[in-house]
């Protein structure tokens, strides 16, 4: 062992030693501090004062929550971790806290600011050269190796996004204790060093669900895991929203990301009790190439390190390079602006906080190279993953304050490739689109992920195509293009097999997230350079509108169906109860060709009003028709009534009820009590993907719930039936996913399967955008383009066994030959040659529309997502002929 490796192991020992008194007793060596810093405001963070008053010591973990953390059974509640978190900013002149603002559910989002009293005092400057660094545009090198020689690195750390990994928030207060408090040359040298950014939760909603419920059931029979959603819409998802941005929690997370610029990202997770002890990167391949090849290399780097500490403090049953590759950039938005992404995953205990306890040693027992030193013990406890996740976070503080010089120079050779770029050019968004939501949705994600977005103030001409004046423009040689071309550009995932013959190796996540198939806009690639005269935009608004006459009274006002966004419209005119009306076929008025599904709104001055303020707001174009077209049409039913099958824990529900909330959508989430008069409280029941028969009868089981969960309770073989007999009284039910195979066990649908029954070697989709052809003239398709990719993740394609069980019409089908990829990963497409997707079907007196795809995931495929309100819409209104039509219904 070399001198620097039997220091290295002290400083383990210590940490291991700190982190027990951390644990247990108070710690003898306590801090001077003063008081609480002012809270920060999301939009510039401003920093809060460094004044302390308070000359008070800071109590250990132990002694202000009153028992050790990582104590067996105990897990810290977020209403305890703010005020000691508060304390820590107040009595520490090495702390900075700040609420940087309110979640979804109205908690602290909290942040802490963790360096030397020195760089504390400097902390805005340091944040200049992140900066400067970052961007090198006008920047010499001769500057940027003396800026990195002055400055020092940022870490940023992150924990309790998934609320059930419980172990890393726990730890995350010895963390906070022991930087604040801890006078040793090993801590002081590491914040002299190093900026820390310590989030010790990135969903305190769902810590605040998941560690009360804990508490509160402890002493009963009942199940101790929060059984439904740890975030109120995305659960497990919330760390898959950093491509789409919807969620608050997401944008501050981003705003941390842009104001700082770190240099490390840790993203700090639990995975099953029979993983690795911790996993760390490397990560399996493949890694997108628009990740900088430099920020690869630091990955690894640091991931290696905390493998290195763990091993020489006699930490066992580590890993890396299995599982988790470095692709999807919803997960890791970090790498696109500057910062090397770590992930940790710690083995988890059994039920929370008890002991996970096996007859033999947990885990893998045999070794390989990229895990070389089994868990020997029978044994993983609260307190085993707190010290594991511990060391490996110290181990990864190390690894940058130790390289300094590097980490910063690096950061500038990153934004010098991307600023230096040749080709491609640029990207360019032509005005004028059919669909002014999907462009405004965009470019209020790429804004809101630090992209330079230019306007073109004359037309133009770039590699041979013309595009008019006001076209968008994003230009690839600035320094976070990567994350813009990412998601412009068409995937191409590798084909990587386990082993030469064999099965797909599984991408950890999706593998496609092209915007403009998602949207439903148009993004041209150019190549070569070009000129025009732009504008930089330093906000995105919607496109101006002309606000159009009042019609006559034999004319209405007319919406086109293009937008997704026009359901915005929709559900406002419902809330008002102002009367809607859809046109069956297409018709022209004045000039002008409107498309099967354009909405009519007879003339009224609260349609004037509304429909003004609601085109400015979205940028739809309302028209003004002379006369209704004599043609079929339907009159959609006030205040339609939506119910969603929500069983708990189910993420595809989760998404459609933060979709209909920011539409405005009058649902509520169909209740167990419900089912015995369905048909008097809903016109229309979703039932999207995972809702299975089994979570309808049996739900949750009332012996291991309280009666606060009674709505998830099952409602057995009789509220089954009751779900049947509203469909073929007269409801409305849309499927889509897994859940169509529900409705076709309810129902008794007759479809089979067109996918081979075999292994992934014969068909294999885990996430991709695929070719769909739409029947435009059926009222499930109005509005989207013939030809519009559809979302497809693991999920089947059909084929119509029978015609004559039920009145059927096929919405949208799978080409019968060709090419059926359009972005992404597919094995076997040959197998969806023809096949059908989208169906819409009477049954009895009920209306009902299937899709085997997930037509709603992640509220990613927005523009294909439109069937979902169309279906919605139209089951529940009243069809009209041509002549009831032209009367608008009267």
């Amino acid at each position: 062992m070399t001198s620097s490796e039997s220091s290295r192991l002290s400083r383990r020992t210590l940490l291991r030693t700190t982190a027990a008194a951390g644990a247990g007793a108070a710690a003898t060596v306590m801090h001077p501090g003063s008081a609480a810093a002012a809270p920060a405001i999301p939009a510039g963070h401003e920093q809060p004062s460094t004044a302390k008053q308070d000359k008070g010591p800071i109590p250990s973990p132990a002694t202000y929550f009153g028992t050790p953390i990582g104590t067996e059974g105990y897990l810290a509640q977020w209403s305890k971790m703010v005020p000691y978190f508060e304390l820590i900013g107040a009595r520490s002149d090495r702390v900075r806290y700040e609420e940087i603002g309110k979640t979804t559910r109205g908690y602290p989002y909290v942040l802490l600011t963790i360096s030397s009293p020195k760089n504390l005092a400097n902390l805005d400057k340091l944040v200049a050269n992140n900066a400067r660094l970052a961007d090198p545009r006008g920047l010499s090198e001769a500057e940027a190796k003396q800026l990195a020689t002055k400055s020092v690195p940022f870490y940023y750390v992150q924990a309790g996004i998934h609320s059930t990994e419980v172990g890393n928030s726990q730890a995350a207060v010895e963390w906070a204790y022991r930087l604040a408090t801890e006078k040793s040359d090993y801590i002081e040298k590491i914040l002299d060093n190093l900026v820390i950014l310590l989030q010790p939760c990135q969903n305190p909603d769902g810590l605040v669900l998941v560690n009360d419920y804990f508490a509160a059931t402890a002493g009963t029979s009942y199940a101790r895991t929060y059984p439904d959603l740890y975030n109120k819409y995305t659960g497990h998802d919330d760390n898959r929203d950093w491509i789409m941005l919807t969620q608050v929690e997401s944008k501050y997370n981003v705003s941390i990301l842009n104001k700082y610029r770190p240099h490390v990202f840790q993203d700090s997770h639990g995975a099953g009790s029979s993983a690795p002890r911790l996993f760390t990167p490397p990560y399996l391949s493949p890694y997108d190439p628009n990740i900088d090849t430099i920020l690869v290399q630091q990955t690894d780097t640091v991931g290696l390190a905390m493998q290195r500490g763990m091993t020489v403090a006699g930490m066992k049953g580590n890993g890396w390079g299995s599982e988790y590759d470095y692709w999807s950039p919803s997960r890791q938005y970090c790498v696109y602006h500057g910062a090397a992404r770590i992930l940790t995953e710690a083995a988890s205990a059994s039920n929370l906080a008890y002991p996970q306890v096996g007859t033999k040693p947990l885990g893998q027992q045999t070794t390989d190279i990229n895990f070389i030193e089994p868990y020997d013990s029978n044994t993983w406890t609260l307190r085993n993953i707190i010290d594991w996740v511990s060391q490996a976070f110290y181990s990864g503080l190390e690894n940058v304050a130790y390289d300094t010089y590097n980490w910063l120079y690096n950061s500038y050779r990153v934004g010098l490739k991307a600023v230096t770029r040749t080709s491609p050019y640029a990207y360019v968004i032509p005005a004028g689109q059919r669909d002014p939501q999907a462009v405004q949705d965009a470019l209020e994600i790429f804004h809101l992920g630090a992209v330079e977005i230019s306007q073109a103030q004359t037309a133009f001409t770039a590699d041979g195509k013309q595009y008019p004046a006001g076209s968008y423009i994003i230009y690839l040689q600035q320094p976070y293009a990567g994350f813009a071309k990412t998601l412009l550009e068409v995937q191409e995932y590798p084909q990587l097999l386990q082993y030469p013959g064999g099965p797909p190796q599984r991408p950890y996540d999706t593998t496609a997230q092209t915007l403009p198939m998602l949207l439903g806009f148009e993004a041209d690639l150019v190549t070569t350079s070009f000129t025009t005269r732009t504008k930089r935009l330093s906000s995105v608004k919607p496109p101006a509108v002309t606000t159009p006459s009042a019609p006559p009274r034999t004319g209405a006002y007319a919406i086109g169906p293009e937008s997704y966004g026009v359901f915005r419209i929709v559900a406002a005119l419902q809330k008002k109860k102002i009367p809607t009306f859809r046109a069956a076929a297409q018709f022209t008025d004045g000039g002008r060709t409107f498309p099967a599904g354009t909405f009519l709104v007879p003339p009224s001055s609260a349609a004037r009003e509304l429909l003004q303020a609601q085109s400015r707001a979205t940028g739809i174009p309302v028209f003004t028709l002379r006369t209704v077209p004599a043609v079929a049409g339907a009159q959609l039913k006030q205040g339609t009534r939506i119910g969603l099958l929500k069983p708990p824990d189910n993420m595809p529900s989760g998404w459609l009820m933060w979709t209909f909330e920011q539409y405005g959508v009058d649902y509520s989430v169909v209740s167990a009590s419900d089912y015995a008069n369905l048909a008097d409280t809903y016109d229309v029941i979703i039932m999207p993907e995972g809702v299975s028969k089994n979570s309808i009868v049996n739900g949750l089981n009332p012996k291991n719930y309280p009666a606060d969960w009674a709505w998830a309770f099952g409602v057995g073989t009789t509220g089954w039936n009751q779900l049947h007999d509203f469909v073929t009284g007269g409801g409305t039910l849309v499927s889509y996913g897994s859940g169509t195979s529900t409705a076709t066990s309810l129902l008794g649908l007759p479809l089979t399967s067109a996918l081979p029954g075999g292994s992934s070697s014969d068909f294999y989709c885990p996430g991709s955008l695929l070719s769909q052809e739409f029947d435009t003239d059926n009222p499930v398709a109005w509005g989207l383009p013939a030809k519009n990719p559809v979302w497809f993740v693991s999920d089947d394609a059909y084929k119509l066994s029978d015609t004559t069980t039920y009145p059927v019409e096929v919405v949208a089908k799978y080409p019968d030959s060709g090419e059926q990829l359009q972005s992404g990963w597919l094995i076997g497409g040959e197998s969806l040659n023809g096949a059908v997707n989208g169906l819409s079907w009477t049954v009895g007196k009920g209306y009902v529309v299937t899709f085997g795809s997930e037509i709603g995931f992640r509220t990613w495929n927005r523009s294909e997502q439109r069937v979902l309100f169309n279906a919605a819409y139209h089951g529940p209104s009243t069809k009209l002929t041509a002549g009831q039509f032209q009367r608008l219904g009267k």
